[in-house]
């Protein structure tokens, strides 16, 4: 029998699968049974979580998309924070290479690459590590229940069942891949701490910077309070751009789900869930933004859909979200 690596394609498994059966192969992923040198089974899981959001109506998810969540966490693991992958993992090469390739000095971000640098990277990722040795091996350990993918069309296609696995249980199965990875990292860097690691790791890939956002929300349909309607001050410090759902729930940065508010209010706030009457306003207010001529808007909001973002207000609540937030 082929091993999982090498395979070129793999179909999945569409019948309807129990939530018992998904967290019996997540969790062989995530334990010893499984063969593990690197840590990039823990980099794809985090990748779907990262993307959910971003899979088209057919569940389908490109092998760019998931290139580029394992190059940013890489990238700011290894050359942002020092952690060493192991000398011999081929991901530690390959950004080494274009470090000096591109003669970046140590602690710098993936966010702060230009965007030809992480075009770059990101392609590299996709051929020397994705396509060649992780998304045939996860699906091979996962018996096809998660996703099917195929190498020559570059993408993967998440199953029904998993799709919505992975939407209910994304806290615990982000916070589960996380911890094998910090535990993989340990190994690798005996001086780290772990609990300091864990929360790094939970972290890594959130943006340090969204004032593109603001930018395109100011322009598209002004500077006020998305909760109270109060003009905003256009300074950086007294504007927030809040995470509706909070990025701690759904780790991605989607323009749906931001809004324009106050940092005051922004910091009250915190990880709750706005009340559910605001659910409606933003639905209004995205509704406008998919009929934005803007490039940039429409491509953000391409895969939009106010039906599963009413199901993420749902699960954040089900993942201890705590609901009803006012201003």
């Amino acid at each position: 029998m082929t091993e999982g690596w090498k395979l070129k394609e793999g179909s999945a498994v569409y019948s309807t699968v129990s939530d018992d059966e998904l967290w019996t192969v997540t969790m062989k992923v995530l334990s010893s049974q499984t063969m593990k040198t690197t840590s990039y089974k823990y980099a794809l899981l985090r990748a779907f979580l990262e993307n959910l959001y971003k899979a088209n109506g057919r569940l389908e998810l490109s092998f760019d998309q998931l290139a580029e969540s394992f190059a940013k966490l890489y990238w700011n693991l290894v050359i942002r924070n020092g952690y060493s992958q192991g000398h011999q993992a081929q991901i530690e090469k390959d950004l080494k290479d274009l470090q000096v390739k591109f003669t970046i000095p140590e602690g710098v971000s993936f966010e702060a690459l230009q965007e030809s640098h992480q075009a770059e990277l990101v392609q590299r990722v996709e051929n020397n590590i994705l396509k060649k040795y992780v998304v045939g091996a996860l699906y091979a350990d996962t018996n096809g229940l998660l996703y099917g993918f195929s190498k020559k069309d570059r993408k993967v296609v998440l199953t029904p069942s998993s799709y919505e696995f992975l939407l209910k249980y994304q806290t615990t199965v982000f916070k589960l891949a996380n911890y094998e990875l910090a535990k993989f990292l340990q190994k690798k860097n005996p001086y780290l701490t772990q609990g300091i690691l864990l929360d790094e790791i939970e972290n890594i890939t959130q943006r340090e910077s969204l004032k593109q956002f603001q930018q395109l929300i100011v322009a598209h349909s002004g500077s006020f309070c998305f909760y109270t309607d109060k003009p905003l001050l256009q300074t950086h410090r007294t504007i927030a751009v809040d995470h509706f759902v909070p990025w701690s729930f759904v780790h991605s940065d989607e323009l749906w789900n931001f809004v324009l508010t106050s940092t005051q209010l922004n910091s009250r706030k915190g990880s709750k869930l706005p009340a559910e009457p605001y659910l409606e306003k933003l639905h209004e207010r995205n509704q406008l933004f998919k009929q934005n001529g803007d490039i940039y808007v429409k491509q953000y909001m391409e895969n939009y859909s106010f039906q599963q973002f009413v199901r993420l207000y749902g699960y954040a609540e089900l993942n201890g979200f705590k609901k009803g937030w006012l201003p």
